[in-house]
């Protein structure tokens, strides 16, 4: 908290504001008044300062994270979600095609059959990025405004099942929505601005011709009150990552030494037969008061907001490492890719949106997606069902880490504390956890039905799920569902925010009162 209370703020024999009261009032120290105890009486009004002048500076950024944070709850930042991009996608036609295709002379290391603008295309990824390339034997065509604007207006008839309306295409290098670096890897963009009611915007990838972004009138009205002043994130100042980053890192560091020394000022200054329980009054007396009661809660927030930028490395997690190319046994080689497209031309799968090729232990198989996100495994080149199989999974969870023991290994159905859903998303269930027993207390999570690794746990990420998504979101089990988060996390947002914008609000009336005794 930041406690800025004038000297007028308080009764006179209060202690002057909020520096501790002078001990001796200019008269001599007693012979056994130590040098220790001066030196903490000296350390007690340093802090009482430090505080003051660093709420002056502090308060009102506070202020804006705990209101944002409010808005936050409720709107997020804009987010091409993985069932959207999906209801955009066409269904697989691959009728007579594939005698021909062009494939990339480039290494693949993942490759999706999908179809843009009614040609069916090879999207795939490789060491030096990702791109696209024709199956029908065609060259394809440059994706340029007029490309982009059709496949947005695709995109809108597939997941609304109606016309598009009137669309405005202009290419860009990033805007407000788009300063993520991951979007940079597109470039150029094309952003198609409909006139439609909810104000739709979509972000058109000239390097692959995917959706990658999507926003609306009612998402970027809401996250200039959410995510953008929460996570400072203005365009300008945004792309200067390195900028931005040490911003960010260094509020928040200071954040916390702030609420650190106010919650230490609060106690030392709480009197509890005082019937107030406080020396102060007026505004100072309510900073006190909220102080008291949400200054724990600040310093929670302001904390987990700083360990989200993983500062000084904190929770820098290594990743699977290993287990990926155990799980996978081999690369993927163009051979599979090729086996992959010409499978879906001689058997077509219907209901399917996107194939992708993957190889597990060894061998390559079709992953089809529905356009409801709904996956399955087929073996290649037949194309048959190939569900993962119970020692199947019970094989991967060796492949993955041969030499570590496993402590433990089951089929789950429902979430637990580091596989979960949070805010509508949901994971993947049914799942095959492996937990092993090395120093990382290393979890595997595979998709039961594909036997895809979906997600991996070490102790940097354990870390960063507690001090960070725990603390910050009081993602707790107990607390995870609405409307029992709501109840909980409205109350105490509305409280420290309470705190902060009184402290900021005595911060502004002590630089107007300096003003004003310096004219």
């Amino acid at each position: 908290m930041s406690a800025t209370v004038s000297r007028s703020d308080l009764p006179e024999k209060s202690g002057g504001g909020l520096s501790p009261p002078q001990p001796f009032q200019g008269r001599a120290a007693p012979k056994g008044f130590s040098r220790a105890r001066r030196a903490g009486r000296w350390a007690r009004r340093t802090t009482f300062l430090v505080h003051r002048w660093l709420g002056i500076v502090l308060a009102l950024l506070m202020a804006v994270w705990a209101v944002s944070g409010i808005t936050m709850m409720y709107v997020a930042f804009p987010e091409t979600t993985r069932e959207e991009r999906l209801a955009g996608l066409a269904p697989l036609d691959l009728t007579g095609c594939c005698e021909r295709a062009l494939l990339p002379p480039a290494p693949i290391e993942a490759a999706s059959v999908e179809m843009l603008l009614g040609r069916p295309v090879l999207r795939w990824r490789g060491p030096d990025g990702a791109g696209l390339a024709s199956l029908d034997g065609a060259a394809l065509p440059a994706i340029d405004a007029a490309a982009a604007g059709r496949i947005a207006a695709a995109h809108m008839r597939a997941a609304t099942g109606g016309a598009a309306p009137a669309v405005t295409v202009a290419e860009i290098d990033r805007d407000q929505w788009t300063v993520y670096g991951r979007f940079r890897q597109y470039a150029p963009l094309y952003k198609a601005s409909y006139a439609d009611t909810p104000g739709t915007v979509l972000y058109v990838a000239g390097l692959t011709g995917e959706v990658v972004q999507d926003t609306s009138s009612h998402e970027r009205f809401w996250n200039w009150l959410g995510a953008v002043p929460h996570w400072l994130y203005f365009t300008a100042l945004r792309e200067i990552q390195p900028l931005w980053y040490n911003l960010v890192v260094y509020a928040s560091a200071l954040g916390v030494f702030l609420t650190v020394t106010g919650i230490y000022i609060g106690l030392v200054t709480y009197r509890r037969r005082d019937k107030r329980w406080s020396p102060y009054k007026g505004l100072a007396l309510w900073h006190h008061w909220t102080g008291l009661a949400f200054g724990l809660f600040t310093l929670t927030w302001v904390f987990s907001g700083l360990v989200s930028m993983n500062p000084w490395g904190w929770f820098e997690s290594q990743g699977p490492g290993e287990a990926v190319p155990n799980l996978a046994g081999r690369p993927l080689e163009p051979a599979d890719v090729e086996t992959l497209y010409r499978a879906l031309a001689a058997t077509p799968q219907a209901g399917v949106v996107s194939a992708t090729v993957t190889v597990q232990e060894g061998r390559a198989y079709a992953i089809l997606t529905a356009r409801d996100g709904s996956k399955r495994r087929a073996a290649l080149p037949t194309l048959a069902p190939a569900p993962a199989t119970a020692a199947e999974l019970a094989s991967k969870a060796r492949l993955a880490k041969p030499t570590t023991p496993i402590a433990s290994a089951a089929l789950i159905a429902a979430p637990d504390a580091y596989h979960y859903g949070h805010k509508g998303t949901e994971p993947v269930l049914p799942a095959y956890r492996v937990i092993y027993g090395d120093d990382e207390a290393t979890r595997l999570y595979f998709d039961a039905r594909t036997g895809e690794l979906v997600n991996f746990v070490d102790s940097a990420t354990r870390g960063f799920r507690w001090w960070h998504l725990g603390l910050h979101r009081l993602d707790f089990p107990v607390l995870r569902e609405r409307p029992v988060w709501d109840a909980v996390m409205l109350p105490l947002l509305v409280g420290v925010s309470l705190l902060c914008a009184i402290g900021a609000w005595m911060g502004v009336r002590r630089l107007r009162k300096m003003a004003r005794k310096t004219n």
